[in-house]
Order: structure tokens, then C-alpha cells, then sequence
């Protein structure tokens, strides 16, 4: 079948977020894609029944989290399977609250995105977006499309069913992980010589041509460590 066919075209789970007003969304995207390194830009879909996507078109604006191979199964579960219309899904896992952008705190790279076009289809809308921002990048396995239908899929949903049954979110999920600094212990970092800047001005709010006292990279040589 034709739907089997594009299976094997794989890509990776992410969690897409954005600020709907005074509190945030988010939803589960497995379509993403660089297309441009001059500049950068990713596309994104989403689907079009998504609050999120709606979110999207009013603001322009969407962090995504790259999910790790070990993520909690209900992490996937809750951005997966319902809608942030009806359920606050950042008050049942943790996120973690960056520059106005909220991400998942175990995540392999956190990006920061800026919608320049969309294309809008019947089942789902494409958002082409700039890169603003990406940084916290950890090198470790992440949670490919393939895994997820050959191996997660059914401990995700074995957890959003405990979940419906109970009420109650599994207890490690919220936990800070052993070593894990907290936003206020994280440092703007140089990755090319190390220096951490610590200046009354906030790092975001450093005009764009600012460069690294002691290698003389620019800010987007920076990211949070």
C-alpha cells in the first residue's frame, strides 16, 4: 500500500509549542525538516485539527523540543493524544520556561522559531520558519518515527490508558533528573572558548552585533549551559 510505501521515510518526534495569551500549548509533530541553511529554516507540520497550529497562525512565533530515544511514554502521550483546547498539558509534565518559549527538559536541542510562510493543505498546514535560536544540544540517541512505530507506540499508549483510569501522571516524569541544572542555574556559554557571561544586561537583550570578550564570536556562538 502507498501509506506503508511512506512509512519508511522516517523522521523524529518532536514537541512543538507556542503562547496561546497567558499560558502555553503544545502538540506532538513528526514532520520536520531542514530545507535552507542560509538561513535557516525549517519546515513543520502540523496537523489541521491542532489548537497549536492555531495558536501558530495568530502569533508567528513556536519552540520545538527534540525528543530523546528514553523519554517517558507518557510525555508522548499527553502531546499526542489530546488537545490542548480542553487540557492544560504543561501542567501535567513539567516544562521548562525559556525567554517566553517553554520546552521539555530532557530534550536533545531546543529551538526557536519564527513562521516566514505557510501553505495550508486538507488534512495539515506546512509552517516554514527561521531559526532564531537553538541550543541546549546533547548528544545522545533521539526518538525516530521508525522506533516509535516499531517499539514505543505501545507503551504510550499503556500509558495515557493508566492515565485515563487514574488521573494521575507518573511520578518520575515531573522529577528534576539527577545533574539537571535548573533555568537559574544555567549560564549564556561561549562553545568556542568557554566564556560564561554573567553581565547586569540580560544576554537576550544584548544588541545584535555584541561579540564574545575573548574570542570575538557573536551571540549566535552563545547557548545555555
Amino acid at each position: 500500500m502507498q501509506q506503508d510505501a511512506l512509512f519508511a521515510i522516517s523522521n523524529g518526534l518532536y514537541v512543538l509549542s507556542a503562547k496561546d495569551q497567558n499560558r502555553y500549548v503544545g502538540s506532538l509533530v513528526d514532520a520536520v525538516s531542514q530545507v535552507a541553511i542560509q538561513p535557516n529554516l525549517l519546515v513543520v507540520s502540523c496537523m489541521n485539527n491542532s489548537y497549536t497550529k492555531e495558536v501558530i497562525l495568530k502569533t508567528g512565533e513556536c519552540a520545538l523540543s527534540v525528543l530523546p530515544a528514553d523519554v517517558n511514554p507518557f510525555v508522548v502521550a499527553n502531546f499526542g493524544f489530546q488537545s490542548s483546547k480542553t487540557v492544560d498539558k504543561w501542567k501535567l509534565v513539567r516544562g521548562l520556561e525559556i525567554n517566553g518559549n517553554m520546552y521539555i527538559p530532557q530534550s536533545l536541542a531546543k529551538i526557536v522559531l519564527k513562521v516566514t510562510d505557510k501553505h495550508i493543505y486538507k488534512s495539515h498546514t506546512l509552517f516554514i520558519a527561521e531559526v532564531k535560536e537553538a541550543f541546549d544540544y546533547r548528544n545522545d540517541e533521539p526518538l525516530t518515527y521508525k522506533m516509535y512505530r516499531d517499539e514505543f507506540k505501545n507503551k504510550v499508549m499503556e500509558a495515557f490508558e493508566r492515565y485515563r483510569k487514574t488521573g494521575q501522571v507518573p511520578s518520575e516524569i515531573n522529577n528534576q533528573p539527577k545533574g539537571e541544572k535548573t533555568m537559574e542555574e544555567k549560564k549564556w556559554t561561549c562553545i568556542v572558548c568557554g566564556y560564561v557571561y554573567d553581565g547586569d544586561v540580560p544576554f537576550e537583550d544584548l544588541p545584535e552585533d555584541w561579540v564574545c570578550p575573548l574570542c570575538g564570536v557573536g551571540k549566535d556562538q552563545f547557548e545555555l549551559r
